[in-house]
């Protein structure tokens, strides 16, 4: 396994998640570096390994450097990503920006590494949304092996979702609605308040990894919590799915973890803070039927930031290397 040069454009409290997931990844980095595609504040700073992390402005960045970038910037940095895909860098698009290009693939890792071989076509792979590869992770048994009628999918969306600036303004506005102070008249209220957050997009990404789910329903929904994204998943067909066999795919699949208790955002972040695996976690499935359909439906949730973008985003770069892209 040869020495790679890698670099991470996100986030701050991202990029640390991200290093914290490389650190555990096995791969052989000679050198580690962080684009700031935002500013960082003068006293954040990324370890890795136990040691700085070079930090680098965006036009100081020489894209032939580096073997691999991890780059979860938003639409208005798309032209980087080119960029660096043009230099010879592969770039790991994290946040799906890139996702309905045409020539380039949108992989979930476990679920459809054989797109990868499309790879080669720009130097660009995506992750898909987070709503997105949460649902290919938990639901993809049924996609490929039923006759499924529908999808309809509820994402229950955290600040973090979105971006550091939310989780700031969520705990601001919260403090301050609770010591009875009112927010600013011109920001949205996030405490204390719930409501549709337009996402593009998602059925066309679900539909990319899965050409036969041709009827997926999304329904995102901005809530008041910090961190971790929860779904009810409900998968509808005119025939008797297998539940048994959708365990199973679960129980072998070692990025998820059912659960014979109820999980939520807050009792997830509480035990991965400890010593406990990062992982998807299902739970609450139960079989529908009646006269007209038949189908399941269960609960989803995950660290959407240290799951679904930084994990994910690792085991795809790992995944990227090993076949020698």
């Amino acid at each position: 396994m040869s020495e790679l040069n890698i670099a991470i454009a996100a986030e701050f409290e991202l990029c640390e998640k991200i290093a914290e997931c490389l650190q555990q990844s096995q791969l052989e980095i000679k050198k580690l570096s962080i684009i700031e595609i935002y500013s960082f504040n003068e006293e954040q700073g990324v370890r890795f390994n136990n040691r700085a992390v070079e930090q680098l402005k965006m036009e100081d960045a020489q894209w032939s450097d580096f073997d691999y970038l991890l780059f979860a910037g938003d639409i208005n940095h798309a032209p980087h990503i080119a960029k660096a895909a043009d230099a010879g860098c592969v770039v790991l698009d994290m946040k799906g920006i890139c996702a309905m290009l045409s020539d380039v693939p949108l992989v979930v890792p476990t679920v459809n590494e054989g797109q990868l071989s499309e790879l080669r076509q720009r130097n660009i792979v995506c992750l898909p949304d987070p709503q997105v590869s949460q649902v290919a992770l938990t639901a993809g048994y049924l996609i490929e092996n039923s006759s499924l009628n529908q999808i309809v999918v509820t994402s229950l969306l955290p600040a973090s979702y979105v971006n550091t600036e939310s989780v700031n303004q969520l705990a601001g506005q919260t403090a301050r609605l609770l010591n009875g102070l009112p927010i600013e008249e011109e920001q949205q209220r996030l405490a204390f308040d719930v409501f549709p957050l337009e996402t593009a997009t998602l059925s066309a990404q679900l539909q990319k990894i899965f050409p036969q789910a041709e009827r997926v329903v999304f329904h995102p929904i901005r809530v008041p919590v910090f961190y971790g994204m929860s779904q009810t998943i409900t998968v509808l067909s005119d025939y008797a799915l297998d539940s048994d066999g959708l365990l199973a795919a679960w129980q072998n699949n070692d990025l998820l973890q059912y659960e014979d208790s109820l999980i939520t955002p807050v009792t997830n972040g509480e035990k991965e803070n400890g010593e406990q695996a990062v992982k998807l976690h299902i739970g609450n499935l139960k079989a529908l039927e009646n006269s007209i359909e038949n189908g399941v439906e269960f609960w989803t949730v995950a660290d959407d930031q240290r799951f679904n973008l930084a994990l994910l985003g690792v085991k795809l770069l790992k995944t990227v290397y090993l076949q020698g892209y």
